[in-house]
């Protein structure tokens, strides 16, 4: 939370799917062999006995190296043992029977993100979309990487690459909202700032139509209104935002400031009660307690006569 009385931005990561693949046709008995581990460790692994699982798979790639499905699906079962170093090298396997197996590349970049190897991440999610140029999700996820790194203008990019194959896309639409705000904090004109803060508007109100009840987008929008200087759509956003969670603290809290900003110090007054009394069951907000209280205990003394 700013000295202004705004927190900062949320940010939402694309949901990651791994997928099981099924056996191939056996054609000679030691590839029956491994097949038939192969078959064990899916049984296993739907089971969510992922030891179990990771051992029959080991057991097929040991009979049979090429075994391409094999090493995918063994990379998948170290993924849920979190063991990333072993999960990669299980991806690259494959890879280097299949350098066009995309569901191995995509799950490769996965890993390498969950082990904080960002750049080969994005280098791998580079390579999905070089094959599929509508793989969305890669397209995000690259998005949301280059945003982590600071590199914004790269996000923007494939966040609007994801949407140009499915602009029905919540997430992809929250966050290019957030990657536009990071952009107009460092424009150098107002001209810019006010058309970048613009383009931020739009993608979050693309992203509240598309789904209403996140929250997190009426907030973020509610504060590109704060940014344009529109203190009465502020305060309609934001209570579009309690209207999905009521007791939002960082909503509350902000939205006292917009009332107060607005003129309105009554309601003011009631949504600083109201931070307060929900601040309580939220640790986080334990710093901004004591700011809300002297607000409090301002704003009630400029309304009491002397």
């Amino acid at each position: 939370m700013t000295t202004s009385g705004t927190h900062v931005f949320c940010v939402a990561a694309v949901s990651l799917l791994s997928v099981l693949v099924i056996p191939h046709a056996a054609s000679a008995e030691e590839e029956h062999s491994a097949e038939e581990y192969f078959k064990l460790g899916n049984e296993y692994f739907t089971g969510r006995h992922i030891d179990k699982a990771v051992e029959a798979y080991e057991r097929c790639v040991e009979v049979d190296p090429k075994y391409k499905q094999g090493w995918y699906n063994l990379g998948i079962a170290y993924g849920r043992q979190r063991k990333f170093r072993r999960e990669i090298k299980a991806y690259r396997q494959a890879i280097e029977l299949d350098p066009v197996y995309l569901r191995a590349i995509y799950n490769l970049a996965v890993a390498y993100e969950d082990a904080q190897r960002y750049e080969d991440a994005l280098i791998h999610y580079a390579r999905v979309v070089e094959l599929d140029a509508a793989a969305v999700d890669a397209w995000v996820n690259k998005g949301i990487l280059h945003a982590r790194l600071g590199q914004v203008d790269e996000a923007i990019v494939s966040y609007q690459k994801a949407l140009t194959d499915d602009d029905e896309i919540a997430d992809a639409w929250f966050n290019l909202g957030i990657a536009f705000a990071r952009k107009a904090d460092k424009a150098e004109t107002q001209e810019e700032r006010h058309e970048l803060v613009a383009q931020e508007r739009q993608a979050y109100e693309k992203t509240v139509a598309l789904q209403p009840g996140f929250y997190k987008a009426w907030y973020n929008l509610a504060i590109a209104y704060k940014r344009g200087g529109d203190v009465q759509k502020e305060i309609e956003t934001y209570t579009r935002a309690l209207e999905v969670r009521r007791e939002y603290p960082q909503a509350l809290y902000n939205l006292a400031y917009a009332y107060e900003e607005a003129g309105q110090v009554a309601d003011a007054v009631a949504t600083w009660r109201r931070y307060i009394a929900a601040a309580t069951n939220h640790p986080t907000e334990k710093p901004y307690v004591a700011t809300a209280e002297q607000e409090l205990e301002r704003l009630i003394g400029r309304a009491t006569p002397p």
